[in-house]
């Protein structure tokens, strides 16, 4: 039996600059290959893309101001 997937884009703001750290929790399942295609992005709304590029769809998104964090959540539908 085939069931959608999720997974949560974390974005992480360099205070006082324009930089991100951009990271992926894909719970227990091997994050590699996302991993090092995202290093290769600055920008947040590039790394949306490029996951949308990949079969990801967003579902939500929320925001931590005090830690200048985005968590993006994403999800694969079953195909």
């Amino acid at each position: 039996m085939t069931h959608d997937t999720y997974c949560a884009l974390i974005i992480t703001k360099h205070g006082f600059s324009a930089k991100y750290d951009i990271d992926i929790d894909l719970g227990q399942q091997d994050i590699s290959t996302y991993k090092d295609a995202l290093k290769a992005y600055t920008s947040e709304i590039d790394a949306l893309n490029y996951m949308a590029a990949q079969g990801w769809e967003l579902a939500t998104s929320y925001t931590n101001p005090n830690l200048l964090l985005t968590k993006h959540i994403l999800i694969k539908k079953a195909s």
